[in-house]
């Protein structure tokens, strides 16, 4: 009866457990948070072994304990003692270890920096095993007596590098001239030992490499089977795409390149073109036309440095050049043009040949490349076909005027300017052999009907050799705007618009006959001159000239006119000149006028105008009686 019972209970409890396992199986939500750290509680704690483990080998004061080499890193140990050699085999690697002979050799090669025997005794078995470890792609660590081996996971390669191999050679590119493609990848040393890595251009497999070692921070690839050929290149990689490379390990797991990955641009068809007909040249806009046939493809570029112009008649010839900024560039604009945009530099080489017909020679060679590199078919001896010069005349500018004479002032002609000369920017080679005219206001006073191919001016004078004033005055009697008017040998004009100045013209000189007495008005710092004859309101007087007597003192004081602080004198009416005092000046008057103060008037001219002509030559006046007002 009581084992009847004893077997209902067990029966009892099994079902009870299997109940509340399944109970909590169904109302237990997974945490996928607790999932991850177990998975890096993995990673990170990896396997541990005893440091003092009975199953150790030993050579003198060098301990290895076998268990974390042996089931740590999945190697084979072997270790004669008699030698003291150890030998570590995994895969296709072979380390040995010459305790005795302290050396070190890694499938056959030495290795001077292992550390194994320059490191301190008590280090001794934790750097022997952290070595193996690296060559073996683990990670040991110690902790007090336990050993942990932790084996990574499989890193992606990364830093994918492409190096082509041919006559012309672009960046990540295969052309019609590469012959092969070599790549190299870097790795994680140790991870993939005796593994592979596989060469990807979009899905396609395009090389491997089988013979990863332990110490390899790099896989590298090539496309050359020894002897390569572009052919060859075009069957394995046909077009172009994402490169990455797949590594795999000796267990076979294997991880693809995700960051960085380079593309491939593969294009094996060179540039064509046809015959070449005739040019066109615009030098107002500086556009050169290639009429020619077959032109493929659009936006290909052209050799600008095999393009010469000839003008037969001189027999000058320019090439054009392609340097940066100041040279030309050209490219297929379609199937019947090639398109030439003349830089600054050849524009002015092309104005040099003069406006004359003009021939186009193509040099033999090559004439258009494509972005991959490849090249048109060579032309294979220079042609020359003719053309047409077209352009649109540019205006004149930057229009300048310089008066000659005794007392000049900008853009002004006075009763001293004998002549005047002129000159304009033209664009070189448009007027060769035109002329250009120099206009004041409406009325033309001079011409130059010399204009060279190579001329960047035009230059005017009013000069006829035996220049005067009274000359001047009949060439240009009035004043107003300057321009010039240019004119090509096959009658295109073209007048300056921008910047051009106002000539001032005033040949009249102020007069003045006389000063007869003077008012010295001390409280507003005010001299007012009694005048007979001034000509021109705001005329200007030379304040120099004046010098002022002090009877009380027998002092005198001449007027200064040092900017800032010196006078000014200027014509208010034909009878009034004011002369307003300097700080320097009141100074030098101070105390004046306690009884009778005179003034003189030194001799030379007293006035000036706007256009600096200056009034005749005057004598000394003296003795002029100056009231003083308080």
């Amino acid at each position: 009866m009581k084992k009847v019972i004893c077997f209902i209970l067990m029966i009892a409890l099994v079902f009870t457990s299997t109940a509340t396992t399944e109970a909590k199986g169904r109302n237990d939500k997974p945490n996928k948070q607790s999932n991850v750290q177990n998975t890096r509680d993995r990673y990170r704690y990896g396997k541990v072994f005893k440091l003092k483990d009975t199953n150790r080998i030993k050579y003198k004061k060098y301990v290895l304990p076998t268990k974390p080499v042996t089931k740590g890193m999945g190697a084979e140990v072997d270790f004669k003692s008699s030698t003291g050699v150890l030998q570590v085999v995994k895969g296709s690697l072979t380390v040995v270890i010459d305790f005795k002979q302290k050396t070190v050799t890694v499938n056959g090669v030495r290795d001077n920096d292992s550390g194994i025997f320059t490191c301190k005794e008590s280090q001794r078995t934790i750097v022997l095993l952290k070595y193996i470890g690296k060559l073996l792609g683990a990670v040991v660590s110690q902790e007090e007596d336990d050993i942990r081996v932790t084996v990574p996971g499989l890193k992606a390669p990364t830093d994918i590098m492409l190096t082509t191999v041919g006559a012309v050679v672009k960046n990540n590119t295969l052309n019609s001239t590469t012959q092969y493609m070599t790549a190299t990848a870097k790795i994680t040393p140790g991870q993939a030992t005796g593994g592979r890595a596989e060469l990807y251009v979009g899905s396609r497999l395009v090389a491997t490499d089988t013979a990863i070692s332990a110490m390899d921070n790099y896989v590298t690839f090539t496309t050359s089977d020894g002897s390569p050929a572009n052919e060859e290149l075009r069957s394995l990689i046909p077009e172009g795409g994402l490169v990455t490379v797949r590594l795999y390990n000796a267990n076979n797991k294997s991880v693809a390149s995700s960051k960085g990955n380079p593309t491939l641009t593969v294009d094996y068809i060179p540039p064509a073109i046809g015959n070449i007909l005739s040019a066109n040249y615009d030098s107002g806009t500086g556009q050169l036309t290639v009429n020619t046939a077959g032109a493929t493809a659009n936006g290909d570029l052209v050799d600008v440095t095999k393009l010469s112009l000839t003008e037969p008649v001189s027999g000058k010839t320019y090439q054009l050049t392609n340097t940066s900024k100041a040279g030309s560039s050209g490219t297929v604009a379609n199937g019947n043009q090639l398109v030439i945009k003349v830089g600054s530099a050849d524009r002015f080489g092309i104005a040099g040949l003069g406006s004359a017909a003009l021939y186009l020679t193509v040099a033999a060679g090559a004439l258009l490349s494509d972005g991959a590199g490849n090249l048109s078919a060579i032309f294979p001896a220079p042609f020359t076909v003719p053309v047409a010069y077209q352009y649109t005349l540019n205006a004149p500018t930057n229009v300048t005027v310089t008066p000659i004479g005794i007392t000049t002032m900008p853009n002004t002609l006075n009763a001293s300017t004998i002549y005047m000369n002129a000159s304009a920017r033209i664009t070189s080679g448009q007027a060769t052999g035109g002329r250009a005219e120099l206009y004041v206001g409406n009325v033309l006073v001079a011409y130059d009907n010399s204009i060279l191919a190579t001329d960047e001016y035009v230059t005017f004078t009013t000069s006829d050799n035996a220049p005067a004033n009274a000359k001047l005055q009949a060439a240009v009697p009035v004043g107003g705007v300057v321009t010039v008017k240019l004119y090509s040998a096959d009658g295109k004009t073209a007048t300056s618009a921008v910047g051009n100045p106002t000539l001032t013209v005033d040949y009249i000189p102020p007069t003045l006959t006389g000063i007869t007495s003077a008012i010295y008005d001390r409280s507003n710092n005010l001299v007012y001159l009694n005048v007979t004859g001034a000509s021109a309101v705001g005329d200007t007087l030379d304040v120099t000239k004046l010098v002022f007597y002090d009877t009380s003192t027998n002092k005198s004081y001449q007027l200064t006119n040092t900017a800032g602080t010196g006078s000014k004198g200027t014509v208010v009416d034909p009878n009034t000149v004011t002369v307003k005092l300097g700080v320097s000046d009141r100074a030098g008057l101070y105390r004046f006028g306690e009884k009778a103060v005179y003034l003189t008037v030194n001799e030379g001219t007293l006035l000036k105008d706007a256009a600096g002509n200056e009034s005749v030559y005057s004598s000394v006046m003296a003795q002029i009686p100056v009231t003083v007002v308080k």
